[in-house]
Order: structure tokens, then C-alpha cells, then sequence
């Protein structure tokens, strides 16, 4: 087989081991980045497609494809965890640098991630207020598991949510509306 398609199909295997602390109505084992990327075009191309946005799509799902790629190397940090947080920047980094050396032949890929983390297209602002969110929509369609897991107050939930609700101004609404509904149906989400 081609070497360089080996190289490509063993990343897409290995990024699909990386799972995360999130799970999907009905299922008891937790999302993995794959999935996780997966859901997050889909989701995008429904946005776009619906609100009629003028985003270059073919950028937005590359970016989608992307943006977490560095976790193959660096590992996830679950957003309500306590662990990982102060040195996730310098790991992706560090991890964002392997990418470039072992696929050096795929500068598209890696120009993609370094996009996202610096968010100065639209595309960019679109994808990553939109990878902020989705986790939020999914607790909403749990139930609340994971924040009911973590002993997450409503306040706590809140506060992360607002950090991203300017990320794109394609997004405010949809940030907007989470809040008010998790605000009116807090006794369904949280355990206090």
C-alpha cells in the first residue's frame, strides 16, 4: 500500500481512540474525536445550509476535520475535569509540531489547525464557537449526564457557556437560546 495513505489512515485510526467525556443519548461508552469531528461538520453544514451563511464550506469542514487532530499526540482535557487544563496549550503545541514533521507533505492539514487556534477567518470563529456549543446541546439531550456526573451547578455550566457566546456572531442565537433553556429546565440538568 501506498506509504503515505498508510501514514494518513493509521492518524484517522489512532484519532479515533482518543475518546472524550461525553456521551450520546442511549449509549454508555463515550464519544471518541472521530465522532466527535464527524458531529461537528454535520452539524456546521445544517447550520450553513439553514441560516444561509456565507462561509466557504469545503474551509469550514476541513477545519471541522482538523481542529482536534493534535489530541492524537497531546490527549483530550474533558472541559468539567480538573486535570490537564494548565498544560493543554503547551502539549498541542508540542503535538501540532509532530503533525507537521510526519506530514510534512500535508501542509493543508496542519495550516488548518493553526486556523482554528488562531481564529482570525470566519470559518475559523464559526467552527470553534461551534465546538464550544455542541457539547453543551449534548448534555441537553442527556439529560445532563455528564454535568450531574461532575456535580456541575447551573452557574458553573453558565459561565463556560458565556465565555463562548461572541465566538461567532453566526452563533449567538443558538448560544443564547441553550442558556435560557437550561435556565428554565435547570432541575432536569443539574443535580442541585
Amino acid at each position: 500500500m501506498n506509504t503515505r495513505l498508510q501514514s494518513i489512515l493509521e492518524l484517522s485510526y489512532s484519532f479515533s481512540a482518543i475518546d472524550r467525556d461525553i456521551y450520546y443519548p442511549g449509549r454508555n461508552k463515550p464519544e471518541n474525536d472521530v465522532e466527535h469531528s464527524y458531529q461537528l461538520a454535520f452539524m456546521a453544514w445544517h447550520i450553513i445550509e439553514t441560516d444561509k451563511l456565507l462561509l466557504d464550506q469545503a474551509k469550514v469542514f476541513k477545519l471541522c476535520l482538523a481542529h482536534d487532530l493534535v489530541e492524537i499526540y497531546a490527549g483530550d482535557v474533558p472541559l468539567w475535569g480538573k486535570e490537564g487544563h494548565d498544560e493543554k496549550d503547551t502539549r498541542e503545541k508540542e503535538a501540532l509540531q509532530v503533525l507537521k514533521s510526519k506530514f510534512s507533505d500535508r501542509k493543508e492539514m496542519t495550516d488548518a489547525i493553526v486556523e482554528y487556534k488562531e481564529r482570525k477567518t470566519e470559518e475559523a470563529k464559526f467552527v470553534y464557537g461551534l465546538d464550544k456549543l455542541l457539547p453543551f446541546l449534548t448534555q441537553l439531550n442527556t439529560e445532563g449526564r455528564i454535568w450531574k456526573a461532575h456535580d456541575i451547578s447551573l452557574e458553573r455550566a453558565l459561565g463556560k457557556l458565556e465565555v463562548h457566546v461572541q465566538a461567532s456572531a453566526y452563533l449567538e442565537k443558538y448560544f443564547l437560546e441553550s442558556m435560557e433553556f437550561m435556565k428554565g429546565n435547570k432541575e432536569r440538568f443539574f443535580n442541585n
